[in-house]
Formats: structure tokens, C-alpha cells, sequence
């Protein structure tokens, strides 16, 4: 072990023992009880500390220090929460490409998406048909005679109106 490994090491459990109160108390009130997702909680502060550790220097104030530990942790928590709400696609195998590309499905998917597309104009169709099929932006602009920038505040605009369209639709049918 070299010498600056030595002191990488020196300082991360000297930060760890110094913090280790604060991190594992912003974890328990984090967790709320949950002792697993506190221990997991714990790891990611720990992890995000030794990723940070060369941007605090030894001679800084410990008043700096302890909200220097204070901000990863919260980056930390803000991060593995956005990780959990992120879906994570599964590749598709051989026998899920059978189920899902089935000539039915893609007709009752096609005819589903025209359904919601009937509050559009025909530029707004176009649009949403060229998205279906897969269309970046890029493509869209040049497919439909327009700047990429409008194709993409194209696709804000269709996805809002059908937003307020059916949120409007689903609260009537409520009541």
C-alpha cells in the first residue's frame, strides 16, 4: 500500500468516525423505522463520502466539515431515490419477443393510440404516429418540415393536451 493510499484511508475513517453519528441519525429519520433500508441508506452515504473524499481538504473547519457530510448524505438519499423510481427494462429474450410482437397487439396498440389522437389536428396525428414508430426528434423535424427544437416542443405540446384532455375526461366520469 503506497503511501497516498494510506492517507485516502486515514482521512475517509477519520471523516467516518468523526460524522458517523450525524450520517447514521439523517438515516434512521430517512428510513423511519425501517432498520434494512436504514443499513442500505447508511452504505450509500459511505459510498458517496469515499467518492467525495479528495474534495475536502484536512485543514477545513469542522463546522464546513459536518455540513460538507450533511450535503452527500441528502445527495446520497436524493440519488437512490431517483435510481428506485427509474424503471429498469429487462432485455428481451426470445420468448418474450413471441408475446409481445404479436400482429394483435400491435393492431390494438395502433388503434388505442388513433383513439386518443382523435382531439388532434392532423399536424398533432402525424406527430404522435411518427412518435409510435419510434421517431427521435431529429427524424420528426425533418419529416415534418421543421426545426428539431419545435419537434421537441412539439412532443411537450401533444403529450400535455392529452394529459389535460383525459385528466379532464377521467375526473367527469368520476363524478
Amino acid at each position: 500500500m503506497t503511501i497516498e493510499d494510506r492517507q485516502k484511508y486515514e482521512h475517509f475513517y477519520g471523516l467516518i468516525e468523526r460524522h458517523k453519528a450525524l450520517v447514521e441519525g439523517l438515516c434512521m429519520r430517512r428510513a423511519s423505522g425501517d432498520s434494512c433500508y436504514c443499513a442500505e441508506l447508511i452504505q450509500e452515504c459511505y459510498i458517496s463520502i469515499w467518492k467525495h473524499e479528495k474534495q475536502i481538504s484536512a485543514d477545513i473547519h469542522p463546522l464546513q466539515e459536518t455540513m460538507w457530510i450533511y450535503w452527500l448524505c441528502r445527495n446520497a438519499f436524493s440519488r437512490l431515490r431517483f435510481l428506485q423510481r427509474t424503471h429498469l427494462y429487462a432485455p428481451l429474450d426470445e420468448s418474450m419477443a413471441d408475446t409481445i410482437a404479436t400482429t394483435d397487439n400491435l393492431t390494438q396498440i395502433r388503434d388505442y393510440i388513433e383513439s386518443l389522437a382523435t382531439i388532434l389536428n392532423s399536424h398533432e396525428r402525424r406527430a404522435v404516429e411518427l412518435m409510435a414508430e419510434g421517431y427521435t426528434p431529429d427524424e420528426m423535424a425533418r419529416e415534418l418540415g421543421i426545426k428539431t427544437p419545435s419537434a421537441t416542443q412539439l412532443r411537450y405540446r401533444i403529450i400535455a393536451k392529452l394529459r389535460r384532455h383525459y385528466k379532464t375526461e377521467n375526473k367527469n366520469n368520476k363524478q
